[in-house]
């Protein structure tokens, strides 16, 4: 490497130090960023102006003088305004949506009932989507990338194997780049969790953890030394397809009995009520006929936490969360399920995911901020209005 490509990689470096100071404080000087960065205050001047005339900057104005009555610092942060991103979640029957500011604030929040399992149903509700909001944006660029989270393998940000939707021949990265002229994402929704739980949850995360999703089946997400492993063509997590020796001789995947889906539709039919009944609702009428679902829930909650050991002893995590809105909403499922895991020997710490129907939005746009704005392999703190963990 020559001497003028080694200063133009170490400015490159230096640039996103800065902008990862801004990013991660709501006001901050250039003194302050020199400091926290170790490099020079007219170094950091330099890149700030550079990062400014891109937009990426925004003004506060004067802070509080220094103890000595000096005078008052400028402080700055990340442009909230700079842009948007898209962010979707496909489900066996729901589309999320959700548009974040580039600074990783929401714009908004929406769930659509998807009656046909058809991609071109799913194309139009996200036109639509991407459409309304376009007509309702005030930021200064816009629309800055889409990231698409979906319960299927992904690889390379193609969908290798996709269980309830039949895309053909279509490449769904291709349509929306293609349409909207933006960087698009796509990724498998167990993995979009582990990203959101790596960068949004808490302001220091385990360097190892799993996000075990169990929602018409289990998925796994893999953060490994802070980074999410996908493995061989995006394989792991895909725990609905392991297979097993059932009592009676035969194989079964871990999908067929470990699935909120099914135990929700089960425990309705015990005690005879509709299926689409709201988690509060349900809450209370399973703690009022707690006898009559013992043996339902037992039986998940046995199964759940087998499968939690053994996650804990293939992968060797610090922490395992679960993202499960139907655990998360029922206490008395939360309860057995955590008292389960004890008794199954589970000694690291098992924590139910708070707000898990926002986690893989926010995991989708966690991904997209870091490539639109060029900071991927660096620590970011995202905050979210709504205080989830």
């Amino acid at each position: 490497m020559g001497k003028s490509a080694g200063r133009n990689l170490d400015r490159l470096t230096h640039l996103k130090k800065v902008k990862q100071q801004l990013f991660n404080n709501a006001a901050i000087s250039r003194a302050e960023i020199a400091r926290n960065t170790g490099l020079h205050k007219s170094t950091v001047t330099s890149l700030f102006n550079e990062l400014d005339q891109q937009g990426l900057v925004q003004h506060l104005g004067r802070g509080d003088s220094t103890e000595s009555g000096g005078r008052k610092p400028e402080l700055y942060t990340f442009n909230t305004q700079y842009g948007y991103v898209a962010c979707f979640n496909i489900t066996y029957d729901h589309l999320y949506a959700m548009f974040l500011y580039v600074d990783g604030q929401e714009i908004s929040f929406n769930r659509f009932t998807v009656e046909k399992r058809e991609a071109n149903v799913l194309i139009k509700i996200i036109n639509r989507e991407l459409r309304k909001q376009e007509k309702n944006d005030n930021t200064e660029n816009g629309l800055l990338g889409i990231s698409i989270s979906i319960h299927a393998v992904v690889d390379q940000n193609k969908i290798i194997h996709s269980p309830y939707y039949d895309f053909g021949q279509l490449d769904l990265c291709d349509y929306f780049a293609e349409h909207y002229q933006v960087p698009v994402l796509l990724g498998n929704e167990a993995n979009l969790a582990a990203i959101y739980e790596r960068d949004y949850a808490r302001a220091k995360s385990p360097a190892n953890f799993i996000v075990l999703s169990i929602h018409r089946g289990p998925g796994i997400g893999v953060i490994a030394n802070s980074k999410l492993f996908s493995g061989f063509h995006g394989m792991v997590g895909e725990l609905g397809s392991v297979q097993k020796r059932n009592g009676k001789g035969s194989f079964e995947e871990v999908g067929d009995y470990l699935s909120a889906d099914f135990l929700l539709d089960n425990i309705c039919q015990a005690i005879a009520i509709d299926s689409n009944v709201d988690y509060g609702t349900l809450d209370k009428l399973v703690s009022k006929n707690e006898d009559r679902l013992t043996g339902l829930i037992d039986e998940f909650v046995v199964n759940a936490a087998k499968v939690i050991f053994n996650l804990k002893m293939l992968y060797g995590p610090e922490e395992i969360f679960i993202n499960a809105p139907l655990i998360e909403q029922v206490e008395l499922l939360k309860a057995k399920l955590k008292k389960q895991c004890i008794e199954n020997h589970v000694d690291i710490p098992v924590t139910i995911i708070k707000g898990s129907q926002y986690v893989s939005l926010l995991g989708a746009g966690a991904a997209i901020i870091r490539k639109v704005v060029d900071l991927k392999d660096v620590n970011l703190v995202f905050q979210w209005s709504r205080g989830i963990g």
